[in-house]
């Protein structure tokens, strides 16, 4: 230090001030002995010479400082602002994403819901075809009608909607041949059902199949009406 400020006698008093570039400034060095009052003075008259360099230091100290503390507001304003924009972007982009996974959830639904219902109009198509066939098969499993005569059997059939229909059948026919009737009509949806009689209450079911319209007891004529299998 003493180097840097030349000193050549000792006692050595330099007085110095911080520097704006990180530097000192000399101000008054003392070489020397000197007594408390020459010491005294010569402090006194540099403080009175460098007053206005010292204010201005201080101001140019203060205007640094606000400059910095203005540059950081700034600076955190502008990062605050950023942060908020990329909030909102975040937010719009997440709200976009949003809109479109429920609009494409909604197009996959609709779709499935199209794909449900051709499937159960082409499966309706498919059972009334396979109900049309199973008619004309029944119809053309039992010939034609039979004429009156002591060997033919009146069958009187009332289906639940209160419709009733009436055949001829041989007296030698069996049961099935009336369910065969039942199924080559239009009159009926279900595909479960049974024939029952009233007096005596006689239910004709798959056991009973077999047998004649005579020993079932049903010729010389017969009322049954069709009972729904739930």
């Amino acid at each position: 230090m003493s180097n840097s400020l030349n000193a050549s006698r000792f006692p050595f008093c330099a007085l110095v001030m911080a520097s704006t570039n990180q530097r000192i400034v000399l101000l008054q060095q003392v070489e020397g002995p000197k007594s408390p009052e020459e010491m005294i003075t010569i402090l006194q008259r540099v403080v009175e010479e460098c007053t206005t360099s010292l204010v201005a230091a201080r101001i140019e100290a203060e205007e640094r400082l606000n400059n910095q503390r203005l540059r950081e507001e700034q600076d955190a304003a502008y990062r605050a602002a950023l942060e908020a924009d990329q909030a909102r972007e975040r937010q719009m982009r997440e709200e976009q994403e949003r809109i479109e996974r429920e609009a494409a959830e909604a197009e996959r639904k609709r779709i499935e819901d199209e794909e449900a219902q051709a499937r159960a109009v082409q499966e309706a198509a498919e059972k009334e075809a396979a109900l049309a066939r199973r008619r004309q098969e029944k119809a053309m499993a039992l010939g034609a009608e039979p004429e009156k005569g002591p060997d033919v059997t009146r069958v009187l059939i009332r289906f639940p909607t209160g419709e009733r229909k009436e055949r001829r059948f041989h007296s030698s026919a069996t049961i099935t041949s009336i369910y065969d009737y039942v199924d080559s009509l239009d009159c009926l949806k279900a595909e479960k059902y049974s024939l029952v009689s009233n007096f005596p209450r006689v239910t004709y079911g798959p056991e009973k199949n077999s047998q004649t319209l005579v020993e079932a007891g049903l010729h010389p004529q017969a009322s049954l009406f069709i009972e729904i299998e739930q």
